[in-house]
């Protein structure tokens, strides 16, 4: 056999009733998390919810915190697929408007449920989050406007820009929940990032205000991890 051939083992039964056990925790956090914020969240009503005993819960995550982690971690991926079917018309025919339409898509998500909050008062653990969580799409957004012409980057930079991105759109998110800025404050965080990319002011307001795609439902894959897609 070719020593570079790989091989795909069939996954055994504890193997999967293991990453069941899994997804039901974090789907059950989900649904306790967005009614009632990540604080207020009680471990033993996210074990009931999942059916599962109280002492699972510690086969599977270190504490709250680090579930609340990996509940964030599937809904970006979430976020992230279903921006790009929002914005699959858009794209090489409509490029400048798919990192204004896809950020302020995210925005109005994070603004929407009190899980969110808890993490907008976080924002140096919700820019790793978001950054890796995100990353593979937004920059391949950023290069893709690059590509036709309508930001002007060099690949040397779009790490950065793709930083400085997630640190502006998880500032204007904090910004909304402290009442700093009015909650309809997405327009104003995504023209700034436009600009902050080259864009002429007119141009970058023009696009950041675009009317919003019709948005799919969730479908959140409760398997999966950001340790694999990275």
């Amino acid at each position: 056999m070719d020593s570079l051939t790989t091989i795909t083992r069939p996954e055994g039964r504890l193997a999967k009733r293991r990453r069941a056990t899994r997804a039901r925790l974090l789907e059950a956090a989900y649904d306790v998390m967005s009614r009632v914020g990540v604080d207020a969240a009680k471990i033993k009503d996210i074990t009931d919810a999942a059916d599962v005993g109280f002492g699972t819960f510690y086969n599977y995550f270190e504490s709250k915190d680090d579930l609340a982690k990996q509940v964030l971690d599937c809904v970006i991926d979430d976020l992230g697929r279903r921006n790009l079917a929002a914005t699959r018309a858009l794209r090489g025919e409509s490029e400048a408007l798919v990192i204004p339409l896809s950020t302020r898509l995210v925005m109005r998500e994070a603004l929407a449920t009190p899980m969110w909050e808890w993490w907008a008062l976080r924002p140096e653990m919700l820019v790793d989050r978001m950054r890796d969580g995100f990353g593979r799409f937004g920059r391949d957004d950023i290069r893709a406007a690059v590509a036709a012409g309508i930001v002007r980057l060099d690949e040397t930079d779009i790490e950065s820009a793709w930083a400085l991105t997630t640190w502006m759109m998880v500032g204007g998110i904090h910004d909304v929940v402290v009442g700093d800025r009015p909650p309809d404050s997405a327009v104003f965080v995504v023209d700034a990032i436009m600009r902050m990319m080259g864009l002429p002011l007119e141009d970058a307001r023009r696009i950041s205000a675009a009317v919003l795609p019709p948005y799919p439902p969730p479908d959140v894959d409760w398997n999966f991890a950001l340790s694999a897609n990275r």
